[in-house]
């Protein structure tokens, strides 16, 4: 298995693709167009969560940033999208120690954070948190680590009908 098919949460995976892509690392030229507007393509999730990234490149990343919306990829898999709800927040950080050389870290996320632990280079991380991990003692340990951490309570929004998780 790939350091990128480790990346359980898709919406992980997406962020990955749009930092590769922006970095003009990926080409996502023959991803197929969304055929909706206003719901999640499959498809198109489907084409860009099983790219085939390699190990290296995903090594190579230095900053990862993924909050809210705006990202070009989102607007790829359900163009329409605008907040309304959790569907690309990251729900789990499994896989993350793929990004070894990550050190400057962007997320909302109401994912479990001990992954983080595993991120050697990370030195700075914004966490939008969406859920109770404020109080995480893994936010001590990064700190003690000489990691700049900075957290920010994002509002409550409605959870997705179906995650992503279940759509690919």
């Amino acid at each position: 298995m790939s350091k990128f098919e480790a990346l359980r949460d898709p919406a992980l995976r997406l962020a990955v693709v749009e930092t590769l892509s922006k970095a003009r690392k990926l080409d996502l030229a023959k991803i197929p167009k969304a055929t909706s507007q206003d719901r999640v393509n499959t498809k198109t999730l489907q084409a860009l969560v099983s790219l085939a990234v390699p190990d290296q490149a995903l090594a190579k990343i230095a900053e990862l940033w993924w909050e809210g919306g705006g990202h070009k990829v989102q607007h790829q898999v359900w163009p329409l999208w605008h907040g309304e709800d959790d569907t690309f927040y990251v729900h789990s950080l499994a896989g993350i120690e793929g990004l070894a050389g990550l050190k400057k870290l962007t997320l909302a996320t109401d994912a479990d954070l001990q992954p983080l632990l595993q991120l050697p280079a990370l030195r700075w991380a914004r966490l939008l948190l969406a859920g109770g991990q404020a109080k995480s003692a893994v936010l001590g340990e990064l700190r003690a680590r000489k990691v700049e951490v900075i957290v920010e309570r994002m509002d409550a929004v409605p959870k997705s009908a179906r995650p992503l998780t279940e759509r690919v």
